[in-house]
């Protein structure tokens, strides 16, 4: 195929996709559930970096608290640089993280491609299973799951050069791998991705053992001979791993707690003493009466009412009825060691993500320590999509490879190919709502079949690829259709300008209004005041993550006198009179030098000693400097920041430094970028 014509190929379907979900390319219907966190958390902190200071702290809600999503949300992956880039370039902050989410997806898909080619040793068929996952849900639920594409993508490319690897052992593939671990491991909880490579080497291990034991004195002779950059790339991992590591220490301090985790299936009592106790993991209803896929993914859904799903949920699975079709037909096909390795890693990663439903996730939450730390569980099905995919597409290139050279087994094949056609079609009649679209590509599929079978029309291998591969993405296109259409209920604006944060006196009293169904729960609400960068009411209310002292406060008193206290952010105390005189603004007695997230600096002139409160959230991370000087930070009033201060003109600081401060972020990110053109440089101009 010439060049030109191959690119056209690659980007139609990318023209396709951008059409059928233009109004979320184009920022008409906002971003939802999990992505909507994920958005306010990359907002915060590209507006923070775009104006000079790394954001540490979030001052705006729960009182303060750390900025722990820095760990988990991708923020140090080069490809989230488009989002400051597009931003300075003009783009709004929602636009340019669209932009991004949706550059990531195709990156994943382009992977796909690479992975499948790797694996089938064919393009036409590592096209078709291009084209599948990225007319799968993958592609579309990345609007509510945007760690969907944290995890998958990632992973993708990582097997691809384990592969690579594995047959070619250099250095390019070498910092392929390193570099996709590294991504890993600063995007999202490592553990799911870890679950994935525990399955697949056990299986690949039973399987190809002669091959496992090859690839293993292969990688090792590599590292012998290649060990100065084998320690740089443990170097690089490590790096990756900083931010996570230091939000890990700074969680076993004992500074934060992450109360939200035991509330939801214990008493208030137990989720108390359960926060407050430091107790690591969670209890196995924790994991498995919310969050699997067992709970969340019915059936029903999988082929009928696809034209009803919701925008407001985000356990939306779904896969091309042509996958299905072609694994129906494999019966005709012999077991191989890849099928069987395929297939057990998909009834696998199914099995765990159900959770109770199936007992076997419960068998490894008793013996494999980690699966105590993550819940979401169906979050591993996004990990089956592409299994699936691959599966499929290599069952369909060796039904493709059949030949019939006498009449009889002609006609045998093209009987069983309509009855097998005849029994989908019947079980498609089960389903409530099935789409007339799904029977057309299941009716369309069994004649092409038949004809492809039966020679009356010899085409040739690459113009049979292109008909199926109108079939694998007619049915998906009409469901992308009804989901964006289905969506529109949710369009509203979502904050998305340039912030320079301004330091208030006195935090509001009521929440901010907003008529999207998006804000429905406060967990939103609290990330649209982390977007807009303004003060949330003075209250902690569903903690998903606070100060343990914040915590404790408000466990034990009321929130209306919480609230009623801490909308003042400074009060003032002498010794005169024991009851705090808040302050509502700014005056010669004091006012404020410079504030950021991370930072507030006063500048007092008092006429006698006061202790000055700050009511935000006290951690044993943050100082308090007078005139420059580090002095003693109160923990004042059980949860709150407090300083002494003479009489006189003064300066006062109370500035955040957790463990690595700004430099493991920084780190972070620099080692990314370079271990990526690095990896670039020795794939393709450094051998």
């Amino acid at each position: 195929m010439p060049p030109m014509l191959r690119s056209f190929a690659f980007v139609m379907p990318c023209v396709l996709w951008l059409f059928l979900m233009r109004e979320f390319v184009f920022g008409l219907i906002p971003v939802n559930m999990d992505t909507n966190t994920i958005y306010g958390v990359t907002k915060f902190y590209f507006n923070n970096v775009l104006n000079g200071v790394i954001p540490l702290w979030e001052p705006f809600i729960s009182l303060g608290r750390p900025f722990y999503a820095i760990a988990i949300c991708n923020l140090f992956n080069p490809v989230a640089l488009l989002v400051p880039l597009l931003k300075l370039a003009g783009m709004n902050y929602d636009h340019a993280f669209v932009a991004y989410m949706v550059f990531y997806f195709f990156i994943g898909c382009a992977g796909f491609y690479f992975l499948a080619k790797e694996i089938l040793k064919d393009r036409l068929m590592a096209y078709l299973a291009y084209l599948g996952l990225m007319f799968s849900s993958l592609g579309a639920s990345m609007f509510t799951q945007m760690t969907f594409l944290e995890m998958v993508v990632p992973a993708i490319w990582f097997f691809f050069f384990l592969l690579r690897f594995s047959r070619r052992q250099d250095q390019g593939n070498f910092l392929g791998l390193t570099f996709t671990v590294m991504v890993l491991i600063s995007s999202y909880l490592p553990f799911y991705f870890m679950t994935v490579l525990l399955c697949f080497l056990l299986v690949f291990i039973f399987l190809y053992f002669k091959e496992a034991k090859k690839f293993c004195i292969n990688k090792y002779n590599f590292v012998i001979k290649n060990w100065r950059l084998f320690v740089l790339c443990v170097i690089g991992i490590l790096l990756a791993a900083a931010p996570l590591l230091a939000y890990k220490i700074l969680d076993a301090s004992g500074d934060v707690v992450a109360p939200g985790r035991h509330c939801q299936y214990s008493s208030a009592q137990e989720c108390y003493d359960r926060t407050m106790g430091r107790q690591g993991g969670m209890a196995y209803d924790e994991i498995t009466r919310s969050g699997t896929l067992g709970e969340r993914l019915d059936m029903q859904y999988l082929f009928g009412n696809l034209d009803k799903i919701s925008y407001g949920s985000d356990s939306f699975f779904f896969l091309p009825v042509w996958v299905y079709i072609v694994l129906g037909l494999s019966v005709f096909l012999q077991l191989t060691r890849l099928t069987v390795l395929l297939s057990i890693m998909a009834v696998f990663m199914g099995l765990i993500a159900s959770g109770n439903a199936s007992g076997f996730h419960g068998f490894l939450y008793r013996h494999i320590f980690f699966f105590a730390y993550f819940r979401n569980l169906f979050f591993l099905g996004a990990f089956l999509i592409p299994i699936v995919i691959l599966l499929s597409v290599y069952q369909f290139q060796m039904l493709l490879r059949i030949t019939i050279k006498d009449n009889s087994a002609k006609k045998g094949i093209i009987f069983g190919v309509t009855v097998l056609c005849l029994i989908l079609f019947w079980f498609l009649k089960h389903f409530e709502a099935v789409p007339v679209i799904s029977y057309v590509t299941l009716g369309t599929f069994a004649i092409a079949s038949i004809v492809y079978y039966s020679g009356i029309v010899r085409f040739s291998h690459k113009i049979w690829a292109g008909i199926f591969a109108v079939l694998l993405i007619l049915q998906p296109a009409w469901i992308l259709h009804a989901y964006a259409l289905n969506a529109k209920e949710f369009a509203t604006v979502l904050p998305s300008m340039h912030v320079k944060p301004t330091f208030s006196w006195v935090r509001p009293q009521k929440p901010a209004v907003s008529s999207s169904r998006i804000y429905q729960f406060v967990h939103y609400e609290d990330f649209w005041y982390d977007m807009s960068m303004t003060d949330a009411p003075p209250k902690v209310g569903y903690p998903q993550s606070t100060t343990r002292w914040t915590f404790d406060l408000s466990e034990h008193t009321p929130e209306d006198v919480l609230a009623n206290y801490a909308q003042y952010k400074i009060i003032l105390y002498d010794d005169s009179n024991p009851v705090g005189i808040p302050v509502k603004g700014p005056s010669d007695e004091l006012a404020v030098n410079y504030f950021d997230v991370n930072t507030l600096n006063l500048h007092a002139d008092f006429s006698k000693p006061q202790t000055v409160v700050y009511n935000d959230s006290y951690t044993t991370s943050w100082k308090a400097y007078l005139d420059g000087v580090p002095v003693v930070l109160l923990r004042a009033n059980e949860a709150f920041k407090g300083i002494k201060v003479p009489a006189g003109e003064h300066d006062i600081e109370f500035s955040y430094h957790p463990p690595g401060g700004s430099w493991v972020y920084i780190t972070a990110t620099v080692a990314l970028f370079i271990f990526l053109l690095w990896a670039v440089f020795m794939l393709y101009w450094g051998l």
